[in-house]
């Protein structure tokens, strides 16, 4: 391999990140390469924001969470 077939580097990576990414991985017992840890960290910012916006929809949150299927399509507590 020469420097020219090297993969670009990634951007900067905030260390908090690679600290929270490293520490989540190890806890789920995933052993990973320094590149590929690298990766990962690159992409996580946009992975959590992706993340918080489905979160932000306020048509999308339910009093309670919706832990059996209801044909009639109504949330749990709601009046019938």
């Amino acid at each position: 391999m020469t420097e020219t077939d090297l993969p670009p580097l990634p951007p900067a990576i905030d260390p908090r990140v690679l600290a929270e990414v490293g520490l989540l991985l190890s806890r789920a017992r995933l052993p990973l390469s320094a590149v590929e840890l690298a990766e990962l960290a690159a992409s996580y910012p946009l992975q959590q924001a992706g993340i918080e916006a489905l979160y932000a929809v306020p048509e999308a949150r339910c009093v309670e969470p919706t832990l059996r299927f209801r044909a009639d399509g109504r949330p749990p507590g709601q009046a019938t």
